[in-house]
């Protein structure tokens, strides 16, 4: 148990790391590929749904910065 915990601490780190415009890009992408994934389970082609999303997510977290500390 203590393996996966050390695991998700190190990723947390890392992404946590990451600048303001990297941090926005990636939790887009994330976004997106997880739409996709969904879209692949259900047999529905979801790009239509994914692109516009994964920008609006990469916005969001650009704007509102939530790795922001102050």
């Amino acid at each position: 148990m203590d393996n996966p915990q050390r695991l998700y601490h190190q990723l947390d780190t890392r992404v946590r790391g990451l600048s303001r415009v990297s941090y926005a890009f990636f939790m887009g992408l994330i976004s997106a590929v997880c739409i996709l994934a969904v879209g692949l389970l259900l047999f529905e082609e979801l790009l239509i749904w994914a692109v516009p999303v994964g920008i609006g997510m990469a916005v969001l977290y650009y704007v509102l910065d939530p790795n922001n500390e102050n």
